[in-house]
């Protein structure tokens, strides 16, 4: 109930009907029992079908850049008569996960390449731009989540199985996947663009991805894993900053860490500061620095992993794919990198890591000698 009472401000923006806005047991118990169902043919289908998906997804990203003008520039430079071409970094990141979630988490059967560029864009920008019109008082315009819609449906078309998910609402189940799912990619890459030692155990755990080498050391010498990296990522971006539950917080929030997250009521909801909780002094004097070997020390290793347990929220609301989303996104990450290095595009940084916004100035780049000739 309180996690729906927070999120009405989705209904009216995204028309949502889902267990994060309705506190309905019924949807609950729905909701629920369709995602494990999803995420399972998910796990079935394994880490090696979600890699080759993320690496097809960017194949035609950059494949597209040529030929396409939505939000790519390309500038020509008359003394070196070279080409850049230049697509924004948020909205490459963006593009890519809503191809592999649609793919390998919702189960849209087709290649990747055969996916409408401007379908694609339409709907991450317009579920972006909606997400940010939800959190001001002003009216918003109808049209923009009747366009959205449209170019879902036609990613996710109805194909007259009444069983399927394809015939109930995909906002329901694209948003609470894929809104976090980006972010938490575009945090990793941007902290392993220009980081020799994780962008090495990226391009390792690329040609050999499993939940054991998620978990274990680069190399005898590294001093820590790809799940280490994003592990730190989401700490110092957690996808969810605050949580909301209706119930008592000694019922399911440990007394330190109730102490540290500044619980506090309304009524009878109680809400958590999940990122106080992730700075805090826990995690030592360099808590706002991104240093994933934190994640490896055995002083206060278990205090530090419960509190990490907060970033897909807790107890019984908690994120059914608080388990399976980590590796998906350092896997969709570690291809993205692979396939940036093999094409020899390069990611720009801007000023800051950013969250939903904040990625200004960051751009991926590619030069070309002579191409126009």
């Amino acid at each position: 109930m309180a996690r729906a009472r927070s999120n009405q401000r989705l209904v009216r923006a995204l028309n949502l009907s889902n267990t994060f806005v309705s506190p309905d047991p019924a949807t609950h118990k729905f909701f629920v029992g369709h995602a494990q169902h999803l995420l399972r043919s998910a796990q079935r289908r394994g880490w090696a079908h979600l890699r080759e998906t993320a690496v097809e997804a960017t194949q035609w990203q950059l494949s597209s850049i040529r030929s396409s003008s939505n939000k790519i520039s390309s500038v020509i430079k008359p003394d070196s008569e070279q080409q850049e071409l230049e697509i924004g970094f948020k909205s490459l990141i963006q593009n890519v996960t809503l191809v592999v979630v649609l793919i390998t988490l919702l189960q849209v059967d087709r290649p990747a390449y055969t996916f409408s560029l401007d379908d694609v864009s339409q709907v991450a920008e317009g579920i972006t731009a909606l997400w940010a019109l939800s959190k001001k008082s002003e009216p918003i315009p109808p049209h923009l989540l009747a366009k959205l819609t449209a170019h879902l449906r036609r990613l996710v078309p109805m194909d007259g199985k009444e069983s399927d998910w394809h015939h109930l609402k995909p906002l329901d189940f694209v948003i609470p996947t894929w809104e976090t799912l980006w972010r938490v990619v575009a945090t990793v890459v941007g902290y392993a663009n220009g980081d020799a030692a994780i962008s090495s155990a990226l391009e390792d755990f690329n040609v050999c991805p499993s939940d054991k080498t998620f978990r274990q050391l680069h190399s005898e010498d590294s001093p820590y894993s790809v799940q280490d990296v994003v592990s730190e990522a989401m700490r110092l971006h957690p996808p969810s900053k605050h949580i909301g539950r209706m119930a008592k917080w000694s019922r399911w929030c440990p007394s330190f860490f109730g102490r540290v997250m500044g619980l506090w009521t309304g009524m009878s909801l109680r809400r958590a500061n999940v990122e106080k909780l992730l700075l805090c002094e826990l995690w030592g004097p360099d808590a706002n620095e991104f240093r994933p070997s934190r994640h490896r020390q055995r002083e206060g290793f278990a205090e530090r992993a419960q509190a990490m347990t907060f970033v897909f929220g807790h107890g019984p609301l908690r994120c059914i794919a608080a388990s399976w989303a980590p590796l998906a996104a350092g896997l969709i990450a570690a291809a993205i990198m692979s396939e940036l290095e093999a094409n020899d595009y390069k990611v720009h940084a801007g000023s800051a890591i950013g969250g939903r916004e904040g990625w200004n100035g960051w751009v991926v780049k590619r030069s070309e000698g002579s191409i126009l000739a």
